[in-house]
């Protein structure tokens, strides 16, 4: 199996030179291929096919004209194109089942993310801290992962954040859990006051909402003050630079603070050792369409704690329950059964007209969800 890994690289300044000129030089070689496929379109109603995309290429490459595209790896300018191909065709694929889906574009120096392929197969690590880049050199990184001997695949340079990563895939042994299993089963309630509410044996354990605690807070305070010191300095100076460098920061560390905090959410979920785990099917593209909720929704990153839990889960030898998408979690009782149709989204206590159970909310559909597991 294959898992995926970041790993944070240290260029040096020279490095980081080489790294910005890949990153360009694959942000043109995208553009320029673009260009070409708009105007086949326009001249013959098709597009070339990603063989006949890189010839024409590899005719520019060997010009005087442009000489200096030979500075840069191959792959890097190859994997470029295949990127492009690989956009059309996912716009086409989406057509044809009729979804909305966006023609690729042109990416701009200042905002697009800047990026580039590697040949994977002559990444090597050297000793402990060291790894090797085609036509960079060794570059100092930083992984939690033991990374020697190990084989890379789909190796791809990111700037993010303010930092350089290095994002790619290594193939891993399945790991066979020895770990025994309890005899309880497990509903989880997700939502936006709390992260989740999950009843396990009927016992209740909430996961706050990170974004509501005073560390993040206090990033979101610092991210407005430097995007509004950003929004008055001149676009292209060296003090815009800069301060957009520090957006981009504090953007990467609030990025990586939730992530890490799915992932240790996910992980005290299956520590807990249930036969079963009964998880709602949620629309979250229907429920961004809510613009009150939207931003809420989309902070709290649901399908990604889901995703997480089904993949740790299948690790332990928990089995997986989805509950179906019209299930009404919330509004039934859980001692009785009553369905409260008109519940609100404000009533975060719920009180049964037929039996009189007062209980949480998120607590009473989580008990609804585990009992789904019998």
């Amino acid at each position: 199996m294959y898992k995926a890994i970041v790993i944070r690289l240290f260029p040096t300044k020279t490095q980081a030179k080489l790294f910005w000129q890949n990153a360009g030089t694959a942000r043109w070689t995208w553009n320029w291929g673009l260009a070409l496929q708009k105007k086949s379109y326009s001249e013959t109603g098709k597009i070339l096919n990603i063989n006949a995309l890189k010839r024409k290429f590899t005719e520019i490459r060997n010009s005087e004209e442009f000489k200096w595209l030979q500075e840069v790896s191959r792959q890097v300018e190859a994997n470029a194109l295949i990127d492009l191909n690989k956009a059309y065709t996912n716009f086409y694929q989406k057509l044809k089942k009729g979804e909305r889906g966006g023609l690729p574009k042109f990416k701009s120096k200042g905002k697009s993310i800047p990026s580039f392929c590697t040949r994977s197969e002559r990444v090597r690590v050297y000793e402990k801290n060291l790894l090797s880049l085609k036509k960079i050199g060794r570059v100092r990184f930083k992984a939690e992962e033991n990374l020697e001997n190990v084989k890379f695949y789909n190796a791809r340079v990111k700037f993010e954040g303010g930092k350089w990563l290095l994002k790619c895939a290594v193939e891993v042994l399945p790991k066979k859990s020895a770990i025994i299993l309890r005899g309880v089963k497990m509903g989880i309630d997700v939502g936006v006051k709390s992260l989740a509410v999950v009843s396990c044996g009927r016992r209740k354990r909430v996961f706050k909402n990170i974004n509501r605690t005073h560390e993040m807070g206090r990033l979101n305070k610092q991210l407005k003050h430097h995007k509004k010191n950003l929004s008055r300095k001149k676009k292209g100076s060296k003090n815009y630079l800069k301060e957009k460098y520090k957006v981009q920061n504090i953007y990467g560390r609030i990025k990586r603070k939730r992530h890490e905090y799915i992932q240790q959410t996910a992980r005290k979920i299956v520590n807990m050792r249930p036969k079963v785990i009964v998880l709602e099917d949620l629309n979250i593209q229907g429920m961004m369409k809510n613009r009150h909720l939207a931003r809420a929704i989309a902070e709290q990153n649901l399908y990604l704690l889901r995703m997480l839990i089904e993949r740790k889960a299948k690790d332990f030898g928990i089995k997986i329950k989805l509950a179906d998408r019209f299930f009404p979690s919330s509004k039934r009782c859980s001692n009785c059964g009553h369905v409260k149709k008109d519940l609100k989204l404000s009533e975060r206590i719920y009180k049964c007209p037929e039996c009189g159970k007062v209980i949480d909310r998120d607590f009473n559909a989580a008990l609804n969800l585990e009992r789904l597991a019998y």
